[in-house]
């Protein structure tokens, strides 16, 4: 961690441990409850939070704190969309029915609540403020207390816990202290993360090099070894380029690099990772999404990419300006990193010997038909 995160975890900590020990002399917990719980380890779970690449990976460190500090029978947390909806971004104890992904307008039951009104609330505090009932969508989850996640007064999402089973009579206390503990996390990250990818972009594309890429995708490749989850990797390359160069010229090639840089930024979720891989060569990690999920989303990006009106395009063997590419799993298609790797660029070359401007997965087959997140 480096020394900026360390000293904002410092603080961050210190705000935890403060509020901790006060809470030990506060006479409404010994008049709700008897047994006197130790103190929650949150040292390590902080320098997570920090530690974080962004919102999502984020989330479960906000839960498993929750979790240490109110034992609840359920917690979620939801993140703000920029269409202003509220979205289950991961929770502990909800039904198998609520699926990720989950959304809920704001003022829609008591997760919409919070939202539209940036306060935490607590009971019958839920009533007094105006919306919608209970979508159908959010069936099963119950919401005794929660908070908003706010920033620089921008709303980032919302936590909700249900029936705690400890320090039941401080629970909007704690939900409030951890949302906003939350929000400074963000704001250290978000600081940390803008001067951390000015030394890891690449000076012409403006997305980052082949240096970061390998970091993040060790990383995401550890992280879903411990958390049982996948990783998707789409490596592509444009068709023809040096033909492109010839006829265009360097100083277009690099102009159509540069728009390659912003197409593809523009393609991604908030935690995906676009990478100049080398050349022509770009790479996008999908942190979490499942092979189907990132074939769609491949597909999408080479419609856009061929749509463009790049210049010259016409003097193409396709007539236009166009990508192939392959798309890889972990675990699904390699047991490692530079497995991972060499199925997507093995991928990538059956694409172009099957005449170019289209995505392959690895092992030859379409992923786009069996659905996934």
């Amino acid at each position: 961690m480096s020394s900026g995160a360390a000293v904002a975890a410092g603080i961050l900590i210190g705000l935890v441990a403060a509020w901790v020990l006060g809470a030990r002399d506060r006479r409404a917990r010994a008049a709700a409850e008897h047994d006197h719980y130790p103190l929650p380890d949150v040292a390590d779970l902080m320098g997570q939070m920090l530690a974080a690449s962004g919102r999502r990976t984020m989330v479960p460190v906000i839960l498993k704190l929750a979790y240490e500090l109110l034992e609840p029978e359920q917690a979620a947390v939801f993140v703000h969309r920029p269409d202003g909806k509220l979205a289950l971004a991961e929770g502990i104890g909800l039904p198998e029915t609520l699926a990720r992904g989950a959304e809920v307008a704001p003022g829609e039951g008591r997760i919409g609540r919070l939202g539209k009104a940036r306060r935490a609330l607590a009971e019958a505090e839920f009533d007094a403020i105006g919306g919608a009932p209970e979508p159908a969508s959010l069936a099963g989850l119950h919401v005794d207390v929660g908070a908003p996640i706010l920033a620089r007064d921008r709303l980032y999402g919302v936590i909700g816990v249900g029936r705690p089973r400890r320090r039941r009579a401080e629970a909007k206390t704690v939900v409030k202290m951890l949302a906003d503990l939350s929000g400074l996390a963000i704001v250290q990250v978000e600081k940390l993360k803008a001067i951390q990818e000015t030394a890891n972009k690449d000076g012409l594309t403006g997305v980052f090099n082949k240096r970061h890429f390998q970091e993040r995708l060790s990383a995401e490749i550890r992280r879903a070894e411990r958390d049982g989850l996948g990783v998707s990797l789409f490596l592509l390359d444009i068709d023809d380029f040096k033909n492109y160069n010839d006829t265009n010229g360097h100083v277009a090639g690099d102009e159509v690099l540069k728009k390659m840089g912003e197409l593809l930024r523009g393609s991604v979720r908030e935690d995906d990772i676009v990478a100049r891989y080398g050349g022509e060569e770009f790479v996008i990690l999908y942190p979490g999404a499942s092979k189907a999920l990132a074939y769609r989303l491949a597909q999408g990006l080479r419609r856009a990419v061929e749509s463009h009106p790049f210049a010259g395009a016409e003097n193409q063997p396709l007539g236009a300006v166009t990508i192939s590419g392959g798309v890889a799993s972990y675990p699904q298609d390699a047991r490692s990193e530079v497995e991972l790797i060499r199925a997507a660029d093995h991928a990538l070359y059956q694409a172009k010997n099957a005449g170019r401007n289209r995505i392959i997965g690895a092992g030859g087959s379409d992923p786009g038909v069996a659905g996934g997140r």
